[in-house]
């Protein structure tokens, strides 16, 4: 049995459709049930909030759990490391990022200090560090149907995105191979690309014309606390905007490959896997 937070992610929800597409058993831990009801009875399914009495029945009784970074403080972060080590310390894989190699950065001090802790615990952890999802285009979404434009707030910083399916096809094989070596696995995907080459490929994807609009990082920012993001997180990502904008971008890893024996996926087939999202 494996449980699986995050099942409604990008990530999260490609790691049970996997792990069902393997035959195996699935819980998902989850804060709304109905967000869920996709699979069916193809999973078990235990509703709660992170470090709550349900995510400690939750863990009882599975083999290895996919822990993301939940949006919890470090108390009640302590108690679910607790609830895992009372239910037999299952195997752990947390989905990290590649920031927490730059921990100077507010995004990557957080990944940093969540792995610490679970170093600490004892448990048998692994750590699943991507960088740039390629479903972070999902935010030009509004203004690709509205307007025909993505406004770009990286330069013309150039970095190795992913996508979901691949990171997903990591950590299954974290969950399920106990015989996996390796403690930390930094993931990118195999192009290099700026904003407006991405838009560029979209464009062709689409069949329409898409314009890419320069912006400042600062007005990033407030298109993400508008969009309800905490002011502390929407200023960390800016943080993260501009180092890649300052060309700071992380190098290609073949981690992919390495770990399951394919490709990662390039953005212009995953475009066209996705492209009704964007009409």
């Amino acid at each position: 049995m494996f449980l699986i937070t995050g099942a409604t992610g990008n990530v999260g929800r490609e790691v049970v459709n996997q792990l069902l597409g393997f035959g195996r058993k699935v819980r998902v831990f989850t804060r709304n049930a109905a967000k869920v009801s996709e699979w069916g009875d193809r999973v078990e399914v235990a509703e709660g909030e992170f470090g709550s009495e349900e995510f400690a029945r939750a863990v009882v009784g599975v083999d290895s759990v996919f822990l993301m970074n939940v949006a919890t403080d470090r108390e009640r972060f302590g108690k679910m490391i607790a609830a895992m080590q009372a239910a037999g310390k299952p195997r752990v894989v947390f989905l990290s990022s590649l920031l927490a190699n730059a921990p100077e950065l507010a995004i990557g001090k957080l990944h940093l200090d969540k792995e610490g802790s679970l170093r600490a615990s004892g448990l048998d952890v692994k750590f699943v560090r991507p960088g740039g999802f390629m479903s972070n285009t999902y935010q030009w979404i509004g203004s690709i149907k509205s307007k025909g434009v993505v406004y770009n707030a990286l330069g013309t910083g150039r970095y190795p995105m992913i996508a979901p399916e691949d990171i997903a096809a990591v950590v299954v094989r974290a969950l399920t191979d106990p015989t996996l070596v390796g403690e930390v696995f930094e993931l990118t995907g195999g192009q290099m690309f700026n904003t407006a080459e991405q838009v560029e490929i979209l464009s062709r994807v689409l069949g329409k014309p898409l314009q890419c609009v320069d912006v400042p990082v600062e007005k990033a920012v407030e298109r993400f606390i508008g969009a309800g993001v905490p002011a502390h997180m929407a200023a960390a990502v800016g943080e993260s905007f501009q180092a890649i904008r300052d060309g700071r971008g992380v190098d290609m890893t073949d981690t992919v490959v390495k770990v399951t024996g394919q490709q990662p996926k390039k953005f212009e087939v995953w475009a066209q896997e996705h492209a009704a999202r964007f009409n």
